[in-house]
């Protein structure tokens, strides 16, 4: 039975023999004269086989079943969770009482820190979920990241569709109420106009 380490040795030689034999082929096949576009050649095989590589391990790990060795990984994994949601609820708390500070200074206007300080807030709220649900597998914790992702692009993406139909209805109030101020402006100039004509 191999080791990782021996496996991870074997996989790594037959990588530099598909390498170097295509390399020989390549240079082969142009007479073994090595010019530059050889030479560019060679790096594009390369660079072909290392997309290869990577796109096998990535497929290979996303179907691979559970390692039973992987329950005290998945512990550990779970403090190292643990310490970096503390982190993350830190920082959120800390940027919140930033927003309200910079509004008392002046450097922002309620509206900016109201925005800033929901979307702190909504984040702050899942990592403490988070928190009281730490652990499960690896898969689980990028499934629940992904969904806290997607659900804050979609909230912003919603206030930025409410702040645009606001701002429309703004202007359609803002036309109707030109033109009803225009008009007693010109029945004051009719009324100027009139008393001139009789003086």
């Amino acid at each position: 039975m191999m080791t990782d380490n021996t496996l991870r040795w074997v996989r790594l030689a037959s990588g530099l023999g598909v390498v170097l034999s295509g390399w020989l082929l390549i240079i082969a096949i142009n007479g073994f004269h090595v010019t530059p576009p050889v030479v560019f050649v060679c790096l594009g095989y390369l660079a072909v086989v290392a997309a290869i590589y990577n796109l096998f391990r990535t497929g290979a790990s996303a179907v691979a079943p559970e390692d039973p060795d992987e329950d005290d990984i998945d512990s550990t994994n779970a403090q190292g969770a643990r310490l970096e949601l503390e982190r993350e609820k830190r920082t959120l708390l800390k940027a919140i009482k930033e927003a309200e500070f910079d509004h008392q200074m002046g450097k922002l206007s309620k509206r900016d820190v109201d925005e800033m300080i929901g979307l702190y807030r909504a984040r702050a709220i899942e990592v403490i979920k988070e928190l009281d649900g730490v652990g499960g597998s690896v898969r689980e914790q990028i499934q629940r990241e992904v969904r806290a992702r997607i659900e804050l692009e979609d909230k912003a993406r919603k206030k930025a569709v409410a702040d645009a139909d606001a701002k429309k209805q703004a202007k359609k109030k803002k036309a109707k109420a030109e033109p009803a101020a225009e008009e007693p402006v010109a029945d004051d100039k009719k009324d100027d106009d009139a008393k001139e004509a009789t003086s």
